[in-house]
This record gives structure tokens, C-alpha cells and sequence, in this order.
């Protein structure tokens, strides 16, 4: 069975004690059955601080899942003050679960082809999509070509253009849009709209998806969203809110409170103070008394700075989410708008960071650790993402206005 996976996929590492975002802290680590069988059979290394019986002993049921149980600063009790794993210097990588043997790497297997990738809330994955010219993403074998497949492959040639092999088939039709003509947001806009409409089609095939992402289609819809008038008051203060819901539930668990609490404190500041967008407002202990318009305006040239990473990361993202095994187009949108909850969530805390550091570049390492963290905090199952739109919006399915609403353009 053929296996496809990105170009870069094979020159990822571990970086071990490198590693400024460990794997191993403030992460559900899960363990198998098979390897906790094993582990009922193994002492813990004796510089382990906590004795225990055996290895199985430092686990627990959580959410369903067996899980190591972390400590009291939410590190694995096997991860060594030089930030090793105790048990591989131990035992050797032939002791580790499944998870800690295989992440950040995630395979999918389809009917009749396997396709491996890298999650991005692993450092050196972002430092890889940094480094790399184009990312290139693999079509999938010809005799396992589907509309769905199809639809990621023309998503994946309207995010980056210039990339191949996925984007070099010479009779495609489709447009480079350059970042001068075309944000971020607007693609993201553009493959929303099509994957609805695609969606309240009673067909789908191979001529209605080439029709909708043809150049004709694709510049009728350029057309059409510049001139849309989107509120960038309306759309700063829904992320604002968006950014404060997902962080919720990790405060309360006290995960990630060196990235959360200081820009949720800000967000919760803005939200309570700022009545008017276009209005001076003064922040605790920051050096400015702008409007938040004029705050917002001079982010998003900051910002446009990092959007080659950006699309870089989002393609990642629909090369290893968009399709899964017995995916259906229902869950392709759907996985649409949660890729867009997580690019507006990004967006937000570097804003809030930004702001914090008065104005300052956006460093890459802001961005990578923002990305990595986000990530983590968005990798929800399929299960749990639907029950997340379920519970915290009105509809399963956004209609394209409140999509336009958390992006902007």
C-alpha cells in the first residue's frame, strides 16, 4: 500500500532538551493497553522522585483515556530536571506508549493508501514549515482519488500556489493571488463559500469542483468579498471573545497559565473598558493611548510579515485534518470553521502580545510558541470538536457571515 507523507517529513527530529515547548508538560500523554500490560511488569527508574510500585502505578483514567499522571507542576514525573526522558535513558525507546513513540507524527489509513504527517504543536515542526521554501504536499494515488480528496487538492493549490507537486499540474487554471491582492483571510473566506455551496449540491464530482475553483469562480468571489463590508470592530471583539472561551477551561486545570493568563487578562481588560473602537483607551502599565482601531490597523501590517508561515501552517493543517477516514463533506466544513477558530485564536494572542511588548516585531519565537500552544489547545477529536460548535454556537454549521465575522479581511 502506497504511502504519502510532505517533503518534509522525514527531516524532522526530536529535539529533546532543546525543546523550549516540551511535549512531555501540561499534555494529556496517553499510554496504551498494550503498554501499560508491559508496564505493570517494570519499576520505575530510581531517579524517579516519587517511588511507586510500577510503571502502570503513575498513570490514570482520564476523560476516558489511560494517561500518565503529571505532577504537581503538570510534568511527567519521567521527565528529568535536563529535560530527558527517565525511561528512555533507562530502558531504552522500546519502553515508551504508543503516543510518546510516535508524536508529533499522525497517520491516517485510507482504503487503498496510508498518509503520515506532522502536527504543528510540536516545535521543530514549525521550525521545519519556517525553513522550508514551499511545502510541498503529495496527491494521492491516482486509483484512490476521490471528491474529497479532490477538494483538499484544490484548497491546497489555492494556499500555495507556487508549491508542488500538488500545485504544478500545468493545465489547472488556478490563479497565484499574491499576499499584495489576496489575505489569508480572504482565501480562508473563498474555500469556506465553496465548500458550502459544494455542500448544498445534490452531486459532486470532478467538473463541479474544478468549476468552483476555477479562475473565472475564484475572481467572482475576489470580486465579491472585497466588497463586503466586514466591521473590524464587530470581528476584533467576537476573536477577543472566541480567545477567552478556549482558554477557560485550561485555566481552570491551570495548563498553559504562562501563555494565558497575561494576554486573557488583557483580552478581559478590553473587553470591560473599550466602548468604543475608534476611542483613545489607555491599558495598565503599557505605553499607549490609541484607539484600538489604529492598534488593530498597525498589528495586521506586523502581521502580514509572518503570513508566509502562516500558509504554510494552514496548508499542514488541511493536508492532515481536511480528510480522514470516512470523512464526509458535512465534516470537511466543518473542520473548515475549526481551522478558522484556531487561525482567529493565533491571530488574537499575538495581538495581545504584541501589544503587550509595545508594538515590538512579532519575534519568530512568539509565533512558533503561539502556534505550538494553540495548537495543543484546539487538538480536539472529531467527536469533541462537534459537541464544542454544538454547545458554544448557534448552529453546527456556521452560515459564511459569522465565518466572514471571526476572520475579517
Amino acid at each position: 500500500m502506497k504511502r504519502i507523507r510532505p517533503d518534509f517529513y522525514n527531516e524532522f527530529h526530536c529535539i529533546a532538551d532543546s525543546c523550549t515547548i516540551t511535549c512531555c508538560q501540561e499534555w494529556k500523554i496517553a499510554v496504551d493497553p498494550d503498554t501499560n500490560r508491559k508496564w505493570k511488569k517494570v519499576s520505575a527508574p530510581a531517579d524517579v522522585p516519587e517511588q511507586k510500585k510500577n510503571l502502570s502505578a503513575y498513570t490514570e483514567k482520564k476523560d476516558g483515556l489511560r494517561v500518565i499522571q503529571l505532577d504537581s507542576d503538570h510534568r511527567c514525573p519521567f521527565l528529568s530536571e535536563n529535560r530527558l526522558c527517565r525511561l528512555v535513558t533507562a530502558y531504552g525507546d522500546k519502553i515508551l506508549s504508543e503516543t510518546c513513540t510516535t508524536f508529533p507524527r499522525e497517520i491516517h489509513r485510507f482504503p487503498c493508501h496510508i498518509e503520515e504527517t506532522l502536527m504543528p504543536c510540536c516545535p521543530a515542526v514549525i521550525d521545519l514549515l519556517e525553513q522550508a521554501d514551499a511545502s510541498q504536499f503529495p496527491d494521492v494515488p491516482t486509483e484512490c482519488d476521490t471528491p474529497l480528496f479532490q477538494i483538499r487538492r484544490n484548497i491546497l493549490r489555492l494556499l500555495l500556489p507556487a508549491s508542488s507537486p500538488v500545485c504544478s499540474v500545468e493545465d489547472y487554471s488556478i490563479e497565484p493571488c499574491s499576499a499584495e491582492i489576496c489575505s489569508t483571510e480572504d482565501l480562508l473566506l473563498k474555500i469556506h463559500y465553496i465548500l458550502q455551496e459544494l455542500y448544498r449540491n445534490d452531486s459532486l464530482d470532478e467538473t463541479l469542483i474544478r468549476d468552483y475553483f476555477s479562475a473565472d469562480t475564484l475572481s467572482q468571489l475576489s470580486d465579491a468579498i472585497q466588497s463586503i463590508h466586514l466591521p473590524a470592530e464587530d470581528t476584533f471583539f467576537e476573536c477577543n471573545e472566541l480567545l477567552q472561551d478556549l482558554a477557560v477551561n485550561y485555566q481552570s486545570e491551570k495548563l498553559y497559565c504562562d501563555f494565558l493568563n497575561p494576554i486573557t487578562s488583557l483580552s478581559e481588560y478590553i473587553s470591560e473598558s473599550a466602548t468604543d473602537f475608534m476611542h483613545p483607551i489607555s491599558f495598565p502599565s503599557l505605553d499607549t493611548g490609541t484607539s484600538l482601531s489604529e492598534l488593530w490597523s498597525d498589528f495586521q501590517i506586523r502581521f502580514s510579515e509572518v503570513q508566509p508561515l502562516m500558509l504554510k501552517f494552514l496548508a499542514n493543517e488541511i493536508f492532515s485534518d481536511l480528510v480522514t477516514p470516512d470523512s464526509h463533506l458535512e465534516d470537511l466544513l466543518i473542520r473548515i470553521q475549526w481551522i478558522a477558530l484556531e487561525y482567529s485564536a493565533i491571530r488574537q494572542s499575538l495581538f495581545l502580545q504584541w501589544l503587550q511588548n509595545n508594538r515590538s516585531t512579532l519575534t519568530y519565537e512568539m509565533v512558533r510558541r503561539t502556534l505550538v500552544i494553540i495548537t495543543r489547545m484546539t487538538g480536539y477529536e472529531e467527536e469533541d470538536i462537534r459537541k464544542y460548535l454544538t454547545n458554544g454556537f448557534e448552529a453546527l454549521i456556521w452560515d459564511w457571515g459569522y465565518f466572514a465575522l471571526i476572520l475579517g479581511h
